[in-house]
C-alpha cells in the first residue's frame, strides 16, 4: 500500500514514518508539510493519504472537496471537532493525536481490506476480447452497447469500436450477471449508460437502440425497478 503523509509538524511526520515501516506491505512514497506543490502523479499513485487538517495556509478539509478521484483518507489532528466535516467527505478513519501503533494498525487494517475490496472489484471490471489478431483490454463499466451482425459483434464502448467473430449469445451469457441486458435480438446494452427512451427506442450516446417486441416487457420492468 502505498502511502503519502501531508502533515506540517515533524513529530507528527516521523510517528507516521515510523509505523509505516514497521507494519508490513506498507510504503511511504512521500511527505509533504502543506498541499502546495503535491504532483497530481503523486497523488495517482498513492493508495492512501494520511491528512492532517490545519496546515500552513490551507484546511485539510477543504483540500478534500477539491480532490476528484480520492484514495483512501486517514485524517490525523489533534482536534474532535473537525470528525463531523471529515466524515461528511467520506474520510475512511480518523485518528486523534497521539495515537497508538495499536490505534493506527487497526485503521490500516480497515484500509488494506477496503484496498483489496477495490483492487478486486477493478479485477472483475476487466475485459479481454480478442479482436483482428490482438487482445483489448477493456473495462466493463466503459461499455455502452454490443450489436450483432450474422457471426460477429460489434463492441461499443467510450470512442472506440471493435468488431468481434462470436455470437451475441455467447456474450450475453459472459455479461449477464454484470447487469447487461437483451432489448433486441441485435442488441445488447449496458443500462448505466440510458440517457433516455423514447417510445421503442433507447438513446446512448448519439446511438439509437431500438426496442424488440419480445424483449420490451421485461426492459420496461427494469426501468420501473430502478
Amino acid at each position: 500500500m502505498k502511502c503519502i503523509i501531508i502533515e506540517d509538524e515533524e513529530p507528527a511526520q516521523q510517528l507516521l514514518t515510523k509505523y509505516i515501516a514497521q507494519t508490513p506491505g506498507m510504503e511511504c512514497i512521500e511527505i509533504y508539510d502543506s498541499i502546495v506543490g503535491i504532483a497530481p502523479k503523486t497523488l495517482g499513485d498513492s493508495d492512501l493519504i494520511f491528512l492532517d487538517i490545519q496546515l500552513p495556509g490551507a484546511n485539510g478539509i477543504e483540500f478534500l472537496k477539491n480532490l476528484e478521484v480520492k484514495p483512501i483518507i486517514i485524517i490525523t489532528t489533534a482536534y474532535r471537532d473537525y470528525a463531523v466535516d471529515a466524515f461528511e467527505e467520506a474520510v475512511d478513519d480518523y485518528l486523534l493525536k497521539p495515537f497508538s501503533y495499536q490505534r493506527f494498525l487497526k485503521a490500516m487494517m480497515r484500509a488494506q481490506n477496503k484496498l483489496a475490496n477495490k483492487k478486486a472489484t477493478i479485477k472483475n471490471d476487466l475485459l479481454f476480447v480478442y479482436a483482428d489478431k490482438t487482445f483489448y483490454k477493456i473495462r466493463k463499466a466503459e461499455i455502452l452497447f454490443l450489436k450483432s451482425e450474422v457471426d460477429y459483434v460489434y463492441f461499443y464502448y467510450q470512442n472506440n469500436k471493435l468488431l468481434v467473430q462470436d455470437t451475441m449469445n455467447n456474450w450475453e451469457k459472459e455479461l449477464k450477471n454484470d447487469g447487461f441486458v437483451r432489448v433486441h435480438r441485435s442488441f445488447l446494452i449496458n443500462p448505466n449508460k440510458i440517457e433516455k427512451v423514447e417510445g421503442n427506442q433507447i438513446l446512448i450516446g448519439e446511438h439509437k437502440i431500438p426496442i424488440g417486441v419480445t424483449y420490451k416487457k421485461d426492459f420496461m420492468q427494469l426501468l420501473r425497478s430502478h
